[in-house]
């Protein structure tokens, strides 16, 4: 594995924008398996091979060993060793996907118009049906094997291991916040959960973040008045986290209610987050990687992605100090905070 060693370079990004749009709203995360807690003093990103040149554009790890990728013209990647290695599922997949989640070694979805759903680690794949329902799907969360949520259309629910789906939340249906692009997912326990996004046209932004308390089966919205939800994490059923399309980080402590501005100064736009608890984040944008340890008031730079043609796509943690960004051209490295 090629060691990138962390520079400070400012270089700004737009190329393969639609394909990200394509891809979702990114989603932020902690991890709460017991590990020690980084400091946050270094940040070192380690080149693996993915053997793809395709674009990157979600994983999963379904257990400590076994993780999933997903990318462009349908290409799915395995590890089964930490991700130290990683090799190609020949799925037969067409479209370019664009979430995946894996429940353990075996069971894991992936979609992007359709949902594909595979019950042998990606030997065979099955469809649910929906490719032709409204829009595309740009996340996935079950919470347990039988109960499952995607964005699509707003949310739609499983319980059923995604076999059969039902529209909780119609976002053709808000009038006031009509035809917004709800597209991260992020469920506290089996009850709590919120999905939130937004759209930006014509310099107007807007966003919107809607909740439920019944295990999704209803969705009540909060009413935000500010722009795009880019990216957000709660900690807590009370304590979370949006950043917006106008580079702010918002701040509630009451389960959404209100809303307090922590900052104007986000380093980029689209960012996508990592919580290690609400003074410690990790933010990653196009090119660079970020880290606050003051909540987000301030910020330093950690990593710039080099390669001129090179884009980063997302970043997922497996614990508090060990994660993988991945991104075009078939890019995938380790991340560890220390």
């Amino acid at each position: 594995m090629e060691i990138i060693h962390i520079k400070k370079i400012e270089n700004t990004m737009k190329r393969l924008f639609y394909l990200l749009l394509l891809t979702g709203l990114v989603s932020c995360g902690n991890d709460d398996e017991t590990i020690q807690e980084p400091t946050l003093q270094t940040v070192q990103v380690t080149k693996i091979n993915s053997r793809s040149t395709e674009t990157l554009t979600d994983l999963s790890f379904g257990t400590k060993t076994a993780g999933y990728i997903c990318g462009s013209m349908g290409t799915l990647l395995k590890t089964v060793d930490g991700g130290t290695s990683w090799t190609k599922i020949q799925a037969n997949i067409q479209p370019s996907l664009n979430c995946i989640q894996a429940l353990d070694d075996k069971n894991v979805y992936t979609a992007r118009n359709e949902l594909y759903q595979t019950k042998d680690g990606g030997a065979t794949w099955t469809t649910a049906g929906l490719e032709n329902v409204g829009s595309g799907i740009f996340d996935i969360h079950f919470v347990n094997a039988t109960t499952g949520f995607i964005a699509k259309n707003g949310v739609m629910k499983s319980t059923d291991s995604g076999k059969t789906w039902t529209l909780k939340f119609d976002a053709g249906a808000d009038q006031e916040y009509y035809a917004l692009s709800y597209n991260q997912l992020q469920f506290i326990n089996s009850s709590i959960g919120f999905c939130a996004g937004g759209k930006t046209y014509d310099g107007n932004s807007v966003g919107n973040m809607v909740k439920t308390t019944d295990g999704g089966n209803t969705w009540t919205s909060l009413k935000l008045k500010m722009s795009q939800v880019t990216a957000f994490h709660f900690l807590d059923a009370n304590t979370g986290f949006i950043f917006n399309f106008n580079q702010e980080l918002w701040k509630t402590t009451d389960g959404g209610t209100n809303w307090t501005k922590v900052s104007s100064s986000i380093p980029e736009k689209y960012p996508d987050c990592y919580f290690i608890n609400a003074s410690k984040i990790v933010l990653r944008t196009y090119k660079n990687i970020y880290h606050s340890i003051d909540g987000g008031v301030t910020w330093t730079k950690d990593f710039t992605l080099t390669d001129d043609s090179g884009l980063l796509t997302n970043m997922k943690f497996v614990d508090s100090r060990n994660g993988y960004l991945i991104g075009n051209n078939g890019f995938l490295a380790k991340i560890t905070l220390n």
